[in-house]
């Protein structure tokens, strides 16, 4: 990947601007043209380095609950125990990592609790294996961005609204938020959305603003594959001290929860992920930041295959930015 290449992912991950014409102003930032910058946006969909530019709704704003779900899985019969969890169009990831005995980890949503746990003792009655259900109580941050040039997932720290206000009261219709979730590559790529809600595109970008400060949008950006960007390492980060205020601002955080614990089976309530191109390269950024916040109980728990992806670390292209 060329430096120019990188400097306009690296755009459009950290200062993809709020206005009419978004591609022109980053153009004008790499001085360069608007056409050459939408080419290149195009191609990394095509490539599958480009997953989509967007804002995506919080699930709280839709009256959802979430949990992280660890399940204790023979390893002969993990890949039969994942797909069985796939068949849930609600879990978001699924992963194996290198953890005993819950080495299947998995994040679903739904309407209740009652919901949740049964569906999940569904999958665990099939198959006979012991799990855990970890609650989202409060997330802190929820922030996935590469840094192309550290080799190490990189964002600002900041806390989430803990409260978002629901989508019902604020009277927006959903098919606004699909408009928002992936933008066109076009030079006008909010006038979709504009016209939803009936608004002029400055009105509708005032509007995305006021929802992102109230927590129920989650920062428009670019979401790259990072398998495709040479980051193939991921990490859970879980600690017994529940610092995770304290963990939402560093940078190399992009997954800050307080999660319930389960006694004798469970007892870390804080957790974070990290991302980065090597395993060196997070053991050493998670050590230090660690070790500057007093933190001393902690495990690292990577992943080793991707199974809503189908990668080993894997090669799934997810193209879902509109071309």
């Amino acid at each position: 990947m060329d430096a120019k290449t990188v400097d306009l992912l690296m755009a459009v991950q950290y200062d993809f601007p709020l206005v009419e014409r978004p591609f022109q102003a980053i153009a004008d930032t790499l001085g360069t043209s608007e056409s050459w910058v939408l080419e290149r946006l195009r191609e990394a969909v095509l490539s599958g380095v480009l997953k989509r530019i967007g804002a995506i709704l919080n699930y709280k704003s839709r009256g959802m609950v979430a949990a992280l779900v660890g399940m204790a899985v023979p390893e002969d019969r993990i890949e039969e125990v994942a797909a069985e969890v796939n068949r849930d169009p609600m879990v978001s990831h699924n992963f194996q990592r290198d953890y005993r005995p819950y080495n299947l980890w998995f994040v679903t949503k739904a309407h209740s609790k009652e919901e949740l746990e049964a569906k999940v003792k569904a999958v665990a009655d099939k198959f006979g294996v012991d799990y855990v259900v970890l609650y989202s109580l409060r997330s802190y941050k929820v922030d996935v961005r590469f840094d192309l040039r550290r080799g190490i997932s990189w964002t600002r720290g900041y806390i989430m609204p803990e409260d978002p206000p629901s989508v019902k009261s604020l009277g927006i219709p959903m098919e606004f938020f699909g408009k928002i979730k992936s933008l066109p590559l076009v030079p006008e790529p909010f006038k979709e959305a504009a016209a939803v809600l009936g608004l002029s595109v400055a009105q509708t970008l005032e509007k995305i603003k006021e929802l992102i400060k109230l927590g129920v949008l989650r920062d428009l950006h670019a979401t790259l594959d990072g398998e495709a960007v040479g980051f193939r390492e991921n990490a859970m980060v879980v600690m017994r001290e529940a610092k995770c205020e304290e963990v939402a601002m560093l940078p190399i955080s992009t997954h800050v929860v307080l999660r319930n614990t389960v006694p004798g089976k469970w007892e870390y309530p804080c957790y974070f992920m990290v991302h980065g191109t090597r395993r060196d390269v997070i053991e050493s950024y998670v050590q230090e930041s660690l070790r500057k916040l007093g933190v001393e109980k902690y495990a690292v728990l990577y992943s080793v295959r991707d199974f809503l992806g189908g990668r080993e670390m894997g090669k799934r292209v997810e193209r879902v930015a509109e071309i």
